[in-house]
């Protein structure tokens, strides 16, 4: 309870490196989606292509053509399927991310945005306490292994 794969969402629409610009694009726009997880022909992870990466591209038609390779973030902040909700939280707040994908020995299995975290926590209700403290108690020990890494 409260792992990773308790929220993830496993039909997760997907691109290849070798697509095109263009494509990422309307990928994006048909599927109202802001980002992409990149995988290779393997299932294996190898990037996350964004709407704020694809921006840079609307005014230079020739780039349009160029694959998205070229444009992805390849350092992706990924979590395994048991990771925590509340290591996934932090993350989201850490680094401000909207979504993270789900790994299983390297390969996509789900993706978790910021409002499939939000939504998860409304259902639980009652239970939210629990969840609560949890994320709590684990940013309360990361701010102490800060300090003392620090100091």
């Amino acid at each position: 309870m409260y792992q990773a794969s308790d929220v993830m969402t496993t039909d997760v629409t997907t691109i290849g490196p070798e697509a095109t610009v263009e494509e990422a694009i309307r990928v994006l726009l048909e599927n109202q989606i802001s980002g992409l997880p990149v995988i290779d022909p393997r299932g294996m992870l190898v990037g996350m292509i964004s709407e704020f990466q694809l921006l840079e591209t609307v005014f230079d038609p020739q780039i349009r053509d160029e694959s998205v390779r070229g444009f992805m973030t390849k350092d992706v902040i990924a979590v395994d399927e048991g990771a925590l909700l509340a290591d996934v939280a932090s993350l989201f707040i850490m680094h401000r991310i909207r979504r993270v994908p789900v790994l299983r020995d390297g390969q996509l299995i789900g993706l978790i945005t910021r409002r499939d975290l939000l939504r998860y926590v409304a259902k639980a209700g009652d239970q939210i306490d629990t969840f609560l403290n949890e994320v709590r108690r684990y940013a309360t020990e990361r701010s102490k292994e800060a300090t003392l890494s620090v100091g």
